[in-house]
């Protein structure tokens, strides 16, 4: 392979990310990182970069453990580069090489270690952009997310309702930009237990994005299952039901059968059937939801023991 070479795959590899095709993305990744690693030495930051694209595929491919092996490369790499990086290259590898590490931990449930990387990656992007722009909202939303995994539901909320002031302030309070932080204010209101809170915000993200770009799109599916979580809150289960069966239709027919989306969607739709009163088909689904999370995480992950939680409430109903 030449140089020119990898880096026309390298740019296919991101095609095939946009498309979805995260089996074919990471398998030419991995060949240009083997690439960049001999041609330019194990502390290239080109390689660091393609470890970032690679361990975000496998996250989505649900290979936990690689990704975090790959991310944690790139976060080394970068971190013994930083004093030598332009500032233009350090403003965009630095904070990202220890965002993707911090999630690749948090979705290993590994969440005190998770800390350290996605308060660095904050740390990074204010010193590169200022505390007020919105290029360090993502990065405040990421560790709001671990927080909310991480039961600290306080800190969580300040670090999402900081993110999106940045992002009304730059573009407006119904802006497509903003949808993730009302998903995400209403799931932290949804672990609370805060239905009546959290329903209209977990409606309003999915209502600006269907409105920006439509109903059948990942995103999109996505706020209308956190909002479902909520209806369930309220025991509006009539309502939830159906969100759930579309979004299961949906993520079997991208990801295949034995994806955390589909057991995710799963554990909902269980607890929604069993909740209705139907609690032969919610405890049929919950152990399909398991056997997926067992699969996936091992035994002693946070969701497998959510689940097997969930199962084991059902069963005794």
């Amino acid at each position: 392979m030449t140089e020119q070479e990898a880096l026309e795959q390298h740019e296919n590899a991101q095609a095939m990310q946009i498309e979805g095709r995260h089996a074919d993305a990471a398998k030419a990744l991995r060949q240009v990182a083997d690439y960049f690693a001999e041609a330019e030495g194990p502390q290239s930051p080109d390689l660091a970069n393609i470890l970032d694209d690679y361990a975000e595929s496998l996250l989505t491919l649900c290979r936990y453990e690689e990704a975090e092996k790959a991310a944690r490369q790139a976060s080394e790499i970068v971190r013994g580069l930083l004093d030598l990086l332009d500032p233009e290259t350090r403003a965009v590898l630095a904070p990202r090489a220890f965002s993707v590490w911090g999630t690749t931990l948090r979705e290993l449930g590994r969440y005190e270690d998770a800390s350290a990387p996605l308060l660095e990656a904050i740390n990074e992007a204010e010193q590169s952009h200022g505390t007020d722009s919105p290029n360090v909202a993502s990065h405040l939303n990421n560790y709001g997310v671990l927080c909310k995994y991480w039961g600290k539901f306080d800190v969580g909320e300040r670090y999402y309702l900081r993110a999106l002031k940045l992002l009304e302030d730059a573009y407006g309070k119904d802006s497509l930009e903003t949808a993730t932080l009302y998903h995400n204010l209403g799931g932290l209101e949804h672990s609370r237990g805060n239905f009546e809170k959290g329903e209209p915000l977990g409606r309003k993200a999915y209502d600006i994005r269907r409105a920006a770009i439509g109903e059948d799109y990942e995103a999109t599916i996505a706020d209308a299952v956190a909002w479902g979580g909520l209806l369930d809150g309220l025991d509006r289960y009539p309502e939830s039901i159906p969100i759930y069966q579309r979004a299961l239709a949906y993520y079997e027919r991208r990801f295949g059968p034995d994806h955390f989306e589909v057991a995710a969607t799963l554990n909902n739709l269980g607890l929604a059937l069993a909740a209705q009163g139907d609690t032969a088909q919610g405890e049929a689904i919950l152990e399909r939801c398991l056997a997926i999370k067992k699969k996936l995480f091992g035994e002693d992950h946070p969701e497998v023991r959510l689940t097997a939680a969930n199962l084991e409430r059902v069963r005794e109903a």
